[in-house]
């Protein structure tokens, strides 16, 4: 029997692992990590359709938590996404275990690479499958003798025997295959404390990737990513780059400069509270000044003082030479890069900035390029972009997405209470009630019957004389009892609570006390002398 109940065992736990993977399989956790905020969604793995979107999650996280894209604090971090996480498991029904991250900042950036194989066929030359798997794999080997780590390997273009350039070099004719790939690196510390963090909020990382190359399958049709385009994604300390041409990402930058210097600007001109700049931000009517009247007005209430007029003009001024300035510095990464004329479909806008009225027609007049706004969202049902705003969530939804691509996150059903399975497996402890296996129940040790010894009687004695207690008190300071180690060191009884009555020994004493207050209440009463 001993034999038979095991095999029993493993074939229940075999069933709650199965069980366990047939709930996760479907479930992706994305978390953006952000200069003012961590934005934390949940959704559904599509099998062949859009992504089903169960859950959006936003915490603000306290100033100098990440900088510039570079996590200073993963102990408030991981707060930030404790918290996010407790919602959302809350408002889903669901444990969240494991989501994959994403985060850009000055510690990311990419490099090219170029590497060759030679053709296997030696007789037609013909290039294979094979060949390209073979480049692929000593592409993989690639490390970085420095502090970074290489998180994204991506094909920018074929080269059959360095002369003509190729789209699928599959099917072509050489004797050589040649690739330039895209190296996207990751600094190993900020990598340490994005772990650092998910273990402080009880969760595991899935993966790790940078946000801006994410964001071509979430606003990017098929023409502009053939054609060639640059996404824009203007964030609080960071305003990211990706270049898109001919199907493929070729360029991405993390530039130090947001929205968060025109909050600063606002705040110094204003002299008013972030709270309440944010209100003045979105009151703005253009940012484009000469459109402004000089006549409207914005009110500023701030406590225990008297509502200020800020004239609205003024506030698209300060708006308008702080998104010029950022203007700048985008055509000159953009012409650094020489990609200022490559990319003929412009630039498409998105970011939580990206709500600023005409920000689309001021940065077209700066840049000389078509500018338009990321207003709407691919990859996601129409169901789903009810829940979101179409600026602020383009980099969590491409999170979302960069996940449904690969394994999904665990996510375990939140149990009832009290019930739990005969055999837990690794990442679940308890499971529904209808799950239990009640036709073998596995077997339980039967508890040894504890010994409570009876209770003595308690004898109140008279109350004796002051030399008898005298010697009570002594007898008592002196006696002892021997100690049961024994009894102390069984794992099966459990320690008993001390009964309420105690030895006549203690009786005794508690006739001597009685006594004591009996006297002291006849003084009191005043019907003895002092």
């Amino acid at each position: 029997m001993g034999a038979l109940q095991e095999y029993r065992c493993k074939i229940q736990q075999t069933s709650d692992m199965h069980r366990v993977e047939m709930e996760n399989k479907d479930y992706v956790i994305g978390i953006d990590i952000g200069s003012s905020s961590v934005v934390m969604s949940v959704g559904v793995k599509p099998q062949d359709g859009e992504m089903e979107l169960k859950g959006v999650e936003v915490v603000p996280v306290s100033e100098g938590t990440v900088k510039d894209g570079m996590v200073r604090n993963f102990m408030e971090l991981g707060d930030a996404i404790h918290k996010a996480k407790t919602a959302l498991e809350e408002y889903v029904g669901r444990r969240l275990n494991s989501a994959y991250v994403g985060i850009s900042g000055k510690d990311t950036y990419c490099v090219r690479y170029e590497d060759h194989v030679f053709v296997k066929d030696k007789d037609g030359c013909c290039v294979t499958a094979e060949d390209v798997r073979a480049l692929h794999e000593r592409i993989d080997k690639v490390t970085t003798g420095s502090n970074d780590e290489i998180v994204a390997r991506l094909p920018l273009r074929y080269r059959i025997d360095d002369r003509q350039y190729v789209k699928n070099p599959v099917g072509t004719f050489g004797q050589k295959l040649s690739a330039t790939y895209l190296l996207v690196l990751i600094s190993k510390q900020q990598i340490e404390s994005i772990k650092r963090a998910m273990h402080k909020a009880d969760m595991t990382l899935s993966g790790l990737c940078i946000t801006p190359t994410t964001l071509p399958n979430v606003v990017l049709d098929e023409v502009e990513k053939e054609e060639g385009v640059a996404i824009v994604d203007l964030g609080a300390d960071l305003t990211d780059i990706v270049v898109v041409r001919e199907g493929r990402m070729c360029y991405f930058v993390s530039l130090p400069i947001g929205s968060s210097s025109i909050d600063n600007d606002l705040r110094e001109f204003v002299c008013a509270p972030k709270d309440k700049v944010e209100v003045l931000k979105k009151r703005c009517l253009s940012v484009i000044a000469e459109e402004v009247s000089e006549e409207l007005t914005a009110p500023v209430q701030m406590a225990g003082r008297a509502k200020k007029q800020i004239l609205q003009r003024n506030i698209a001024e300060i708006i308008g030479e702080r998104l010029k300035d950022i203007a700048s510095v985008i055509a000159k990464a953009l012409k650094d890069a020489k990609f200022s004329s490559k990319v003929p479909c412009g630039i498409v806008l998105t970011g939580a900035s990206a709500y600023l009225s005409d920000i689309d027609r001021l940065l077209a007049r700066e840049l000389g390029m078509e500018v338009r706004l990321a207003n709407h969202i691919y990859g996601i049902d129409e169901a789903s972009k009810e829940m979101i705003s179409e600026f602020s969530s383009a980099a969590n939804i491409g999170i979302l997405l960069y996940g449904a691509q690969r394994t999904a996150c665990l996510t375990t059903e939140t149990p009832l209470v009290g019930v739990k399975s005969p055999t837990q497996s690794k990442h679940e402890g308890e499971v529904k009630e209808s799950e239990l296996d009640l036709t073998n129940p596995p077997k339980t040790p039967i508890a040894e019957p504890k010994f409570v010894a009876p209770k003595e009687e308690v004898v109140v004695k008279p109350i004796e004389k002051v030399e008898e207690r005298e010697k009570i008190e002594e007898d008592e300071e002196t006696d002892s009892k021997p100690i049961d180690l024994k009894a102390k060191e069984s794992t099966d009884i459990e320690p008993q609570s001390e009964p309420q009555n105690e030895p006549k020994k203690k009786g005794r004493i508690f006739g001597w006390l009685k006594n004591i207050n009996s006297t002291v209440n006849t003084i009191l009463n005043g019907n003895e002398e002092i």
